[in-house]
């Protein structure tokens, strides 16, 4: 048996070749129902590293309290690159009781859109139409909405990192020595 890692593993794959498995990424057991509602994405436009608010309105419609992992899914409309379908790039749990409703946001960042170049060494988001995709599980989904992107960007490691600012001030990046003049140099970011 071969085994390889590759991007299109799991419900990423199952996607592109359009395979329903029994039980999809993200799927979970309730003894209660929820609706999704009123989607909205702030802003509708991504701009330089400025946070992306996607919020919904999240009801419990059964009859006992609960909990629902709500999943955002984001998908390239016209990727240059192979990507998957969708996504997962935030959740969040919620716990309601019955008939109760709340206003849920899940934050996107400028790292959400990127895929990694491995020509250039960085992460890139294409300027191009994002389709953003809310719902229990990667096929469940009940909220869609679009995002533009309208010009390409190329974001450093260390800048569009998703790690925590307090673990980011431990991580030394090294980069490779460069030649100048004769003299190998090498720099820390």
């Amino acid at each position: 048996m071969d085994y390889k890692d590759d991007l299109m593993l799991g419900y990423r794959g199952y996607e592109k070749k359009g395979i329903k498995p029994l039980y999809p990424f993200g799927y979970g057991l309730s003894y209660t129902t929820f609706g999704y509602s009123n989607i909205k994405v702030t802003p509708g436009v991504a701009v330089g590293n400025t946070p992306i608010k996607v919020s919904f309105d999240l009801t419990n419609t059964g009859k006992v309290g609960g909990s629902e992992v709500a999943q955002l899914y984001v998908g390239q409309q016209n990727p240059k690159v192979e990507r998957p379908i969708k996504e997962l790039k935030g959740y969040k749990k919620v716990f309601l009781k019955p008939g109760e409703s709340k206003r849920v946001t899940i934050e996107l960042n400028d790292r959400s859109l990127a895929y990694f170049d491995v020509k250039t060494n960085q992460w890139v988001v294409d300027a191009d139409t994002f389709n953003l995709s809310l719902g229990g599980s990667s096929q469940d989904i009940r909220l869609n909405a679009k995002l533009v992107n309208s010009f390409r960007q190329e974001l450093s490691t260390t800048t569009s990192n998703p790690l925590p600012r307090s673990a980011l001030n431990s991580v030394l990046v090294e980069k490779p020595p460069v030649k100048t003049g004769g003299v190998f140099q090498q720099t820390v970011e």
